[in-house]
């Protein structure tokens, strides 16, 4: 038998988490259809000696809802092995919206999830309203996979315009929420997302529209679902144990998991210096919840949030309510408060001495100027806060608004990534996390997560053995497709879509993220290559092989568990 393409000799990690073994795949159209030892031609041999084959990644948080419009490719996202994404997360898409309220649906992305409001403005041209015109224009052209979410937000501000971000919904209008939601499920979508995130602003400083649902909305949404018996559920409601009692939060998880019967992806476990323990008690929290029989789930990320910013455009210090303030004035007026002494008082207060919980550490030991703006501050580069203090005998308050004023806000810092390795190991080897959260498509400054899975696969298996590597591939594919109801991907099976990845298991790592201006109007953001990443095939095709495109664009839209477009 002749097939399209023969993968020969390659260890073949089918994302089952069962042992490795050495195999060929056959691929004919966009399918896998022979695993094992092959005899037959094909029109292309890849010989893989040495090579890992492995379904294709699934990024399934990511916030690529408007790149995808005028970077069809996903980049970098395709670099690292990803051959599907899944935006729309944290309460936020771009559809349904209608024309009277696309400033302010584009001011929440701006706000949270740091896009240039001019990039967004200019870039995206509303070929759309309804949540199955925007999957229609996905369609036209996609180089990746697409497995969308419905955000919250967009279904409030469709239905209550700018009272979604004043008030509780009516039951009138949740019943209308929910018809937009099964039109939008009815068309490929492949569930729904909400964000209670009490640090989450739009752009002009009202609350997301999302923060004002009852935890009763919630639960009726996604009732949607359970209706249709298909979609899963996306939740943020930020720090969690920090906001609200832990066992609240993960109650309410359980509380949707359970009455929908739908799978609930929470946000999120991580090692925190200003809660150390808060980790284990997330753990122990959703194992208990598991154990009752909710599908609730818990992500956990195995990339550094190493977020650079200035005194222009911080997120870091939302947390803290007189630095919030401060942050959203203009800039001219936000210099001279910097320059207050009462002021400073308050934020000094607020980031050093408070005891109370927060998102941020206030450990400026982990605070660091990575590129001053000005030559005779270049010998403060790579230093952190503590130590630019120490040597110049000042409060690190002060040493932080001096340099910056100075360099008219433009100085670059650099809020460390660190955390406890032990810690963060024992979360991402949980058999109940998944590991995820890239945030691909969003913060395009502050730092770049496109690499997850490749450093993943690199420092924390390869180098940490935190996990065998056939476990470690199983959470990135099988796992991700069985949660969010991709039942064609995430399995190296004849009949299955023939998304694979060949890499190395000896060199496979994230690069460090560039700064390139390839952004619509030549705007910045921050890129990520990968090393060890021999090529990326999605239904089929080779999308990207040596690290390079290779022109084609074999990506659909996904959903109701079919590879075909709906």
């Amino acid at each position: 038998m002749a097939y399209d393409v023969v993968i020969k000799d390659g260890r073949i990690y089918d994302g089952s988490g069962l042992p490795s073994f050495t195999g060929d795949v056959a691929v004919n159209g966009t399918q896998i259809v022979e695993v094992g030892r092959i005899n037959g031609g094909a029109r292309r041999v890849i010989h893989a000696d040495g090579l890992a084959v492995s379904p294709g990644f699934i990024d399934f948080h990511t916030h690529m809802d408007a790149q995808l419009l005028w970077d069809p490719l996903a980049t970098s996202s395709c670099f690292h092995g990803v051959t599907t994404l899944i935006p729309g997360n944290c309460g936020l898409s771009l559809a349904p919206c209608r024309p009277e309220d696309r400033d302010h649906l584009i001011g929440s992305f701006v706000r949270v999830e740091a896009m240039p409001s001019q990039v967004l403005k200019a870039a995206v041209k509303w070929e759309w309203q309804s949540f199955p015109e925007y999957l229609a224009r996905l369609r036209q052209k996609l180089g990746v996979n697409v497995a969308s979410l419905i955000g919250h937000c967009a279904l409030r501000q469709f239905v209550m315009g700018e009272e979604s971000s004043e008030r509780a919904a009516t039951p009138t209008e949740i019943e209308q929420m929910k018809d937009l939601l099964r039109e939008g499920m009815h068309a490929g979508a492949i569930g729904f997302s909400t964000n209670q995130n009490r640090r989450h602003m739009r752009e002009d400083g009202r609350p997301i529209a999302s923060r004002l649902a009852t935890d009763e909305e919630i639960l009726e949404l996604a009732g949607v679902l359970g209706e249709l018996n298909r979609g899963s559920v996306q939740i943020s409601r930020g720090t969690l144990g920090i906001a609200r009692p832990a066992e609240e939060d993960v109650d309410l998880f359980h509380r949707i998991a359970a009455n929908s019967g739908r799978p609930v992806i929470w946000q999120s476990i991580a090692h925190r210096y200003s809660a150390p323990e808060l980790w284990r008690k997330l753990l122990d929290l959703a194992q208990e919840s598991l154990s009752r029989g909710a599908p609730s789930y818990p992500l956990c990320n195995a990339r550094l949030f190493n977020g650079r910013f200035t005194l222009k455009n911080a997120q870091t210090f939302d947390d803290l309510p007189s630095w919030k303030q401060v942050m959203f004035l203009p800039l001219e007026q936000r210099a001279e408060l910097f320059r207050d002494p009462e002021v400073r008082r308050k934020l000094r207060f607020e980031a050093v001495e408070d005891t109370r919980p927060t998102n941020f550490s206030r450990r400026w030991d982990q605070i660091f100027l990575i590129k001053a703006a000005l030559p005779k501050h270049r010998h403060f580069d790579g230093k952190s806060i503590a130590e630019i203090a120490g040597a110049q005998h000042k409060d690190v308050i002060d040493a932080f608004f001096d340099v910056a004023l100075e360099e008219n806000l433009e100085t670059l810092f650099q809020v460390s990534g660190s955390r406890d390795e032990l810690a963060t190991a024992e979360i991402l080897r949980s058999p109940f996390t998944l590991v995820g959260q890239s945030d691909a498509g969003a913060h395009l400054i502050y730092h770049a997560g496109y690499g997850y899975a490749t450093r993943f696969l690199g420092y924390w298996i390869r180098e940490n053995k935190v996990m065998g590597l056939e476990e470690g591939i199983r959470k990135l594919t099988f796992m991700v497709a069985s949660l969010f109801g991709l039942y064609d991907r995430g399995l190296i099976r004849p009949g299955m879509a023939a998304d694979l990845v060949l890499f190395d298991p000896e060199t496979v790592r994230e690069c460090e993220p560039e700064m390139v201006n390839d952004l619509p109007g030549g705007e910045k953001r921050l890129i990520q290559r990968a090393l060890g990443v021999k090529m990326t095939m999605v239904n089929g095709e080779v999308l990207v092989e040596e690290g390079e495109h290779t022109g084609v664009f074999p990506g659909r839209v996904l959903g109701n568990g079919k590879m075909a477009a709906h």
